[in-house]
């Protein structure tokens, strides 16, 4: 009789972390003493929660073959043959509907960009994950529609800033999955994942640099954005610039070093990067919220 660990396996509790970014509108929003607009990110939180698991069975079912002769992946449930594909296909179906059952509550456009994130990982698990650089676009994207189903869970437009920094900070981490991949597959990464033969450490490398760049100064420009200035009433945001900064070169220095790639791994092993996310986390809260509740 199989456990309840085998199925929190199977829809990948921990890669949950990655959904959190729809909480960035709910924080950057100034809303976190909003009752309704808590709830309405927990409830787009959970639905992204359930979606992203049914995306992953979905994922799994379609590389059995090639997870099986994957060095870790072979000891997933579906490839190590613990659940079976109809079983999966059963847990996949309920996840998919506990999603969009859920999203009923909220505002449409939430409900819709919940849909378009489960019609784009569609796309890259049949196609994307085969075709060179639109395999990291696709993996971004992901982050990015997750950015703004929150902001339109809570009832605000997305901030260009933040969509742009969302953006390029996930692209950065998928070009360091993609670097983590070619690294530890070496000669056998293309019988794997194709793309990777497209792949080189040097271009990989470039990529890396560019994006982790253009992460840290959007962001910047964002805290020193005159309009965010006075949206806060604090030009203080700017103070949490090394924060991000920091984590950015750790990643990059766990990746060179010690060949980590996946960036929910990385988050949940790695003390340095889990610290630095939530002093990041705390001082952005203290500078924003402070001067509202004192």
């Amino acid at each position: 009789m199989k456990g309840i660990g085998t199925y929190v396996r199977l829809i990948r509790v921990r890669h949950w972390l990655k959904n959190f970014f729809v909480f960035a509108p709910l924080i950057f929003s100034a809303s976190l003493s909003r009752v309704d607009m808590m709830l309405n990110s927990l409830l787009i939180f959970i639905a992204f929660c359930f979606a992203s698991s049914g995306v992953y069975i979905f994922n799994d079912i379609n590389d059995l073959e090639s997870d099986r002769h994957h060095w870790r992946k072979k000891n997933r449930p579906i490839p190590s043959g613990t659940v079976s594909v109809n079983e999966a296909i059963v847990v996949a179906v309920v996840c998919f509907l506990l999603a969009f059952t859920i999203v009923l509550f909220l505002p449409l456009l939430a409900g819709l960009f919940l849909l378009i994130y489960v019609l784009e990982n569609v796309f890259y698990t049949l196609k994307g994950k085969e075709m060179v650089v639109i395999d990291a676009f696709c993996i971004s994207a992901g982050f990015v529609i997750r950015v703004i189903a929150g902001s339109y869970a809570i009832g605000v437009n997305p901030t260009g800033w933040i969509l742009v920094t969302t953006f390029f900070l996930a692209l950065f981490m998928g070009f360091g999955k993609r670097r983590n991949e070619l690294l530890l597959l070496k000669e056998n990464s293309d019988n794997h994942r194709k793309v990777l033969k497209l792949y080189d450490f040097r271009f990989l490398d470039y990529m890396m640099i560019s994006t982790a760049s253009i992460s840290i100064i959007s962001y910047t420009l964002y805290c020193l954005d005159p309009s965010v200035i006075s949206k806060f009433s604090t030009d203080k945001l700017v103070y949490t610039v090394p924060f991000v900064t920091y984590g950015v070169f750790r990643y990059m220095l766990l990746l060179f070093k010690d060949g980590e790639g996946d960036p929910t791994e990385v988050v949940t092993r790695d003390t340095g990067i889990a610290v630095t996310t939530m002093l990041w986390f705390l001082s952005v809260v203290l500078i924003i919220y402070l001067p509202m509740w004192f």
